[in-house]
């Protein structure tokens, strides 16, 4: 399942029903904590915003940056989660122009033929709204930690890349319609050996009011991080009623 228009429609609906003092687009350059256990947000803009509580919804480097004075050592645990960069290439054809037929949602590509794509999606099978009656959007994965090359490829290099694999894998022959690139630099947290003990230690390193969720942490899924934010909210509500208290 997805949203019709893309998942940028739940993040888009969410800050629709927030209320208070909502600052979308800003960026955080320093978070102190006062004597009295409060915190202080600096934003580029030169604002200052204090907080009872403060959850970092953000990667583990940025985060690391963050929290580095405070408390250096959980700054150089999350500094050792390890990232990788990703990219897409959506493109559209016909489907007379596909000369092998579309089973299932696509396909993965096996590390061990070294290509320089990961797998494909067929979007428009997978999402029946993704695409009209008689055509096909297809989805093309590179870049991660088995073709990391390709995310260096200019755009002219990459799109004749991923062609010549779309002609090998599904003897498409014909250009596309149109096509879409998207690069992710450092997006992707890699879960490696003894990653959860990782994260563990550094909640345990945090002061009291501060949190981590996403991604980064505990599940990359959409469900992991609803489940994580609903489980830092619980938090927080328990730690704001305590300083009521």
């Amino acid at each position: 399942m997805s949203l019709r228009g893309g998942t940028g429609e739940l993040s888009d609906a969410l800050a629709s029903r927030l209320t208070g003092d909502l600052r979308l687009n800003t960026r955080v350059e320093r978070l102190e904590r006062a004597p009295d256990g409060s915190y202080t947000l600096t934003t580029t803009a030169g604002d200052a915003v204090r907080a009872q509580a403060v959850i970092l919804a953000v990667p583990a480097f940025i985060a690391e940056a963050l929290v580095c004075d405070m408390v250096p050592e959980a700054a150089r645990t999350l500094a050792g989660i390890r990232y990788v960069s990703t990219g897409t290439v959506s493109l559209a054809y016909r489907m007379a122009d596909i000369r092998r037929p579309l089973a299932g949602f696509g396909l993965v590509v096996p590390t061990s033929e070294r290509r320089p794509i990961n797998a494909i999606t067929w979007s428009s099978l997978k999402f029946s709204h993704r695409a009209p009656e008689g055509w096909a959007l297809l989805r093309v994965f590179f870049g991660g930690s088995r073709s990391p090359q390709s995310l260096e490829l200019d755009d002219g290099a990459l799109l004749a890349t991923v062609r010549e694999q779309l002609r090998e894998f599904m003897g498409i022959e014909t250009p596309p319609l149109f096509h879409r690139i998207y690069r992710w630099r450092r997006s992707n947290a890699q879960y490696d050996v003894g990653h959860l003990d990782r994260v563990a230690a550094v909640e345990a390193e945090l002061p009291p009011g501060l949190y981590l969720t996403g991604s980064p942490y505990r599940g990359v899924g959409l469900p992991d991080c609803i489940k994580q934010s609903k489980d830092t909210a619980e938090k927080v509500l328990v730690q704001l009623a305590r300083v009521k208290g």
